[in-house]
């Protein structure tokens, strides 16, 4: 098992950000879209990269489920995090 850290709110977040967006399959998805949100989603995930994987997951699923096919600010919300992007501060390293 490998211990990482969280990822500063930076080029490499924002790239990070855009290299999941593009492999999204979403027919409505409007590229770029997550990229602007990137300082939203750090604070949700603490830039914690399994918590950013899981809120986009969550997203995306609920996107095909309902026929949007698209992920927004309001469906990023919709989407319960996990415990670490929960707590009031990232777990110490």
């Amino acid at each position: 098992m490998v211990r990482t850290g969280p990822y500063g709110q930076d080029q490499q977040w924002t790239a990070l950000i855009a290299a999941l967006e593009d492999s999204l399959r979403l027919h409505r998805h409007r590229p770029g879209a997550l990229t602007r949100l990137d300082r939203y989603l750090h604070q949700r995930t603490h830039g914690m990269i399994g918590s950013l994987l899981w809120l986009i997951r969550g997203a995306a699923i609920n996107a095909v489920l309902d026929g949007t096919e698209k992920i927004t600010k309001k469906a990023l919300d919709a989407v319960d995090a996990d415990f670490t992007s929960q707590s009031s501060r990232p777990p110490a390293t």
